[in-house]
């Protein structure tokens, strides 16, 4: 079993584990006013999509692929209650990947691979206009929502690179880095299944859509696509 099919293996019974634990208590249909605002906390998994030119670059001459930045990440919502059906979801997250990666085809005097470690971090603060399609007050509460925000990101390269400017060919050690906050975009789709007046669990993926050109230590290397999507697992409490 492949490594990526172990990972959709966990999260789908993660799912399932989470939805057969609140079924009994949402079958009792507890009551939830309308008017209460919520509090969620979510954990789960970070999958860069990885389609630019610098992505592109790295695995034309590097080990490894995107899906090796599959990391863990955290968030947290306020959710403001507009009515039966609406709400406001302001939302924060943080997500860290990293992987060592050699280079394809080159080793050093003693015949071991040149390695280096590449390290994506991106935090954000977004707002989503959110629509529960049986009314916040119901049973089983599926959910769509679209929103935007302000996304803050560092890339990081380190460790033992190859001087091709040079011959004969030279390893050195370095550090390289580019970081900067942009905009962008994501729409979600979720189920939330009450288990008692004030408390609720549920299961959300998140599916962001953003670009910058690097600059930095990377310039001239394309846009890097921090694009991806979230799968998560939580639970809110309203007030």
């Amino acid at each position: 079993m492949t490594e990526s099919m172990t990972k959709q293996l966990v999260r789908a019974a993660a799912v399932v584990a989470l939805l057969a634990l609140a079924a009994p208590a949402a079958a009792q249909r507890p009551y939830r006013s309308v008017a209460d605002n919520e509090f969620r906390i979510r954990v789960g998994q970070f999958e860069p999509r990885g389609d630019s030119a610098y992505w592109d670059d790295k695995f034309d001459f590097f080990t490894g692929s995107v899906d090796q930045f599959d990391d863990i990440t955290i968030g947290g919502d306020y959710v403001l209650a507009l009515g039966r059906r609406s709400s406001l979801m302001f939302s924060g997250d943080v997500y860290e990947g990293e992987d060592d990666q050699s280079y394809l085809g080159f080793v050093d005097e003693f015949g071991s691979p040149i390695v280096h470690t590449t390290r994506l971090q991106i935090a954000s603060l977004t707002a989503a206009y959110v629509v529960s399609l049986t009314g916040r007050d119901a049973t089983i509460v599926p959910y769509v929502g679209v929103g935007g925000g302000v996304y803050d990101w560092e890339l990081e390269e380190r460790g033992d690179f190859i001087d091709f400017g040079v011959v004969p060919n030279e390893i050195f050690t370095d550090r390289f880095r580019d970081g900067n906050t942009t905009l962008g975009w994501f729409w979600l789709a979720g189920v939330e299944l009450p288990v008692g007046p004030r408390w609720s669990v549920f299961a959300e993926g998140r599916w962001q859509r953003l670009d910058e050109e690097l600059n930095g230590d990377f310039e001239g290397l394309g846009d890097l696509d921090l694009s991806g999507r979230s799968i998560f697992g939580g639970f809110s409490w309203r007030f």
